[in-house]
């Protein structure tokens, strides 16, 4: 694997550089972690593992996984794993890597069934001695790595739900890393992230396979602290701090996909948005070097309160939704609607259905669920028809409907309803109140006071309080603005 970052950035963070102590003749390496930055630690023979190699970990299934760790320079490394024995030699920096061969998923008869763990045996040798590691308990399965701001890492014990559900949480094959892999529990699962535990929970009861949550996102962050710094740029250190301590540490693991929940700090930039997701998704893509791996991103839910007299919308959150919406158009991306789901605070209590919509993409696309609808109406073109637009969408080849949501109940249907904060811009430029008609999968929109239209936005505000436009498949439609931003 290529060399994260530039010398001068190795450096100045104290983090990759290795020295020698002029004084002691101790060779050093640098420790990445969450302690950010972390004074150098002694290189020994006694083999240090990356992050992701220890007790309980889950490897993906049907991909090489790549195995590193740190040991004196120059030693010689034995890895075995199950019937594999992989031998390397340790660079002059002390690092090791070698690849395990792809291997299938440990089978589940149920989602409390805990079967018979690997284990990985990591010996070093140098100078007539040797060195053992050995990490037990290990499955494999499907990882995914979980990550964004507080949104993302609020945890599961602050909104455990269906009812009983952390007092049942009894999964052995499901684990989440944040600096050790653990097992949840009753006990442990109050800790996970909530979306990332109930999309893995979903996850599992369809595969019947171990599930691997890497966590790792922090509160408050924008998405500049996460972008990949390739060699040569030189960024600004309190703007780049989170992909080093959070992200490097597990570039490499092999891993079936992310899931991203982040835009709250970054609500200003609006259509800005869109060139820093496409840096972030292209950068973690080319340093991990799994290709286009799967990148699942939630849409930011309703927050505070909009107008009732302003038709354009704009306002808020607005923009950087559909800047949003706009990165779906980078591949293998997909969008968890979560417009019906805010309250007027910042933390929507309902982790519930974002992690359940997650994982409908999964299962959708990387899964061959095909019978599991992976998005809520999605806009997709729209046609002038004298005085009214017909709105088409994708995802709603079942058709269209109206609904209310109570909480994390399913929405019921109210087909008797009007569509709220649905509006339609004149030719003359001036936007007005506008009504809908389902016709289908269509949406066709008109307003008495408009005969030329020109557009038609949805939920284009900041909080636009009883959305009730979803498929038929239970899923909300993303706000949309037909004419840009």
């Amino acid at each position: 694997m290529k060399p994260l970052f530039s010398t001068a950035l190795k450096a100045s963070f104290c983090l990759l550089a290795l020295g020698m102590s002029t004084t002691t003749g101790t060779l050093f390496a640098a420790e990445l972690s969450t302690d950010f930055p972390k004074p150098a630690i002694p290189l020994e023979l006694t083999p240090r593992m990356g992050r992701p190699f220890n007790d309980n970990a889950v490897f993906q299934q049907n991909m090489p996984v790549p195995v590193w760790g740190w040991t004196l320079p120059n030693a010689a490394v034995h890895v075995t794993f199950d019937d594999q024995k992989h031998v390397t030699t340790a660079g002059t920096d002390g690092r090791f890597d070698v690849k395990l061969d792809p291997m299938p998923a440990d089978k589940l008869k149920s989602v409390n069934d805990a079967p018979a763990g690997h284990i990985l045996t990591v010996e070093t040798r140098a100078g007539g001695k040797q060195q053992r590691k050995v990490c037990s308990n290990i499955l494999i399965g499907e990882v995914w790595l979980c990550s964004g701001q507080s949104n993302m890492s609020v945890k599961f014990g602050n909104t455990a739900y269906p009812k009983n559900s952390q007092a049942e949480a009894n999964y052995p094959a499901m684990r989440y890393l944040d600096t050790d892999w653990t097992v949840v529990t009753p006990k442990t699962v109050g800790a996970c992230y909530s979306i990332s535990f109930v999309f893995g929970r979903k996850l599992q009861s369809e595969l019947l396979v171990p599930i691997g949550l890497m966590n790792a996102a922090v509160a408050g962050t924008g998405i500049d602290g996460w972008q990949y710094i390739a060699p040569g740029e030189e960024p600004i250190k309190t703007k780049y701090q989170n992909f080093i301590p959070k992200i490097e540490p597990l570039v490499g693991h092999a891993m079936r996909g992310a899931l991203w929940y982040q835009g709250e700090a970054n609500v200003k930039d609006g259509k800005d948005y869109l060139p820093k997701m496409t840096r972030l998704i292209e950068g973690w893509r080319g340093v991990w070097g799994q290709g286009d791996f799967p990148f699942y991103f939630v849409q930011l839910a309703s927050m505070g309160e909009s107008p009732t007299d302003n038709p354009e919308g704009g306002d808020g959150r607005a923009a950087i939704r559909n800047a949003q919406f706009e990165a779906l158009g980078i591949p293998n991306t997909g969008m968890a609607v979560a417009i019906d789901i805010g309250e007027k605070k910042e933390h929507p209590y309902n982790k519930y259905d974002v992690g359940l919509r997650l994982a409908r993409w999964a299962l959708n696309k990387d899964y061959g669920m095909k019978d599991i609808v992976p998005s809520g109406p999605l806009y997709k073109s729209h046609k002038i028809e004298g005085s009214t637009i017909r709105v088409q969408f994708d995802h709603a080849e079942n058709g269209l409907m109206l609904a209310s949501k109570d909480d994390r109940e399913p929405p019921v249907p109210t087909p008797d309803a009007s569509i709220p904060w649905l509006s339609i811009q004149a030719k003359d430029g001036t936007w007005h109140w506008a009504e809908g008609k389902i016709d289908g999968s269509d949406l066709i929109v008109s307003s008495k006071d408009v005969t030329e239209p020109v557009a038609v936005r949805y939920a284009y505000t900041q909080f636009p309080t009883g959305c009730n436009l979803y498929n038929k498949d239970g899923l909300p439609a993303s706000p949309f603005s037909t004419g840009g931003y």
